[in-house]
């Protein structure tokens, strides 16, 4: 309902040049996120630069969607997103 506070942190234009804490904080968990996903992804078989990449895209596919799902009050877009995110997976894991 409140939508991912990581990433309400992360658009946050800071008032300085100087990086907030908490934009550091947001980095570190998307850095964890990625890295957990792709460690999974490695254990399934994928090789290590796709399973990278395919965490990278992950976490900004589940991001941007979300906040696509409160701009429209639709879970269609999360919906949509997690099929195809499924689909390109299962294709890694059997590539």
């Amino acid at each position: 309902r409140a939508g991912c506070p990581v990433l309400a942190v992360s658009i946050e234009e800071p008032p300085t040049d100087e990086i907030p804490p908490a934009v550091l904080a947001a980095a570190e968990a998307f850095d964890s996120w990625e890295k957990l996903l792709a460690t999974s992804l490695r254990e399934h078989g994928v090789g290590a630069e796709q399973a990278a990449q395919l965490a990278t895209l992950v976490v900004a596919a589940v991001e941007g969607t979300v906040a696509m799902c409160r701009a429209k009050r639709s879970t269609q877009p999360l919906d949509r997103t997690a099929e195809q995110l499924q689909a390109l997976i299962a294709a890694a894991v059997k590539g």
